[in-house]
């Protein structure tokens, strides 16, 4: 069995983390398959689509309640972009409810001045505003890549770990108990990105 589990969602870019994860941990697959998940030491979720599309073919395949189960396991959970943002209750951008494990919402991000073109697409800081194990070895300020229209607003903001600015002020990165999450794509994003999943896959041994 693996030791970590890519969640197949037929709609991300899989193997972009795959091969980034590789350098860390090449016991890794890209699945769908629930015995597989089960017995993997640590998820991810990635992302790229949209939330309804993703959601859809996560209840297609009967993973909602895997995921949840993993997530109460306690085992390290990682989420990506649209990984994250399937946690809340609901999102503007579609109609489908999400999961719910992380209470609030996905929002548009407005655009207060002309300068902001929505989808916010490139690079961008993260201020880190607690310390973590997802970010451990990383400064703040540290530019990651990003691509999202939408931005998440957990209704607790203690869980908040990491802000962008762009436009307003947004939650950029979350953790919860074993679960962490960001907005931005740690694969495109060099080696500070890449330190991500090492940390991550650090988390798991």
């Amino acid at each position: 069995m693996p030791d970590i589990s890519i969640l197949n969602t037929k709609s991300a870019n899989f193997h972009s983390v795959k091969k980034a994860l590789d350098l860390y941990n090449p016991e890794n697959i890209i699945t769908s398959d629930i015995n597989e998940i089960n017995n993997s030491k640590g998820l991810i979720i990635p992302g790229v689509s949209t939330t309804d599309t993703v959601l859809k073919n996560i209840k297609e395949l009967k993973l909602e309640n895997i995921i949840l189960d993993f997530y109460r396991s306690g085992k390290p959970i990682l989420c990506i972009c649209v990984g994250m943002q399937i946690l809340f209750e609901n999102s503007e951008e579609g109609v489908k409810p999400g999961l719910g494990i992380i209470k609030g919402s996905v929002k548009k991000i407005p655009k207060l001045e002309s300068n902001f073109k929505v989808p916010h697409m490139g690079w961008n800081q993260l201020e880190l505003v607690k310390e973590s194990k997802i970010f451990q070895g990383i400064s703040t300020n540290t530019n990651f890549y990003f691509v999202h229209s939408y931005f998440c607003d957990p209704t607790d903001k203690e869980i908040i770990i990491g802000r962008t600015n762009y436009s307003i002020q947004m939650c950029a990165a979350i953790e919860k108990n074993n679960l962490s999450a960001v907005q931005f794509h740690p694969e495109k994003s060099g080696k500070d990105g890449l330190k991500i999943y090492e940390n991550f896959n650090n988390m798991i041994n």
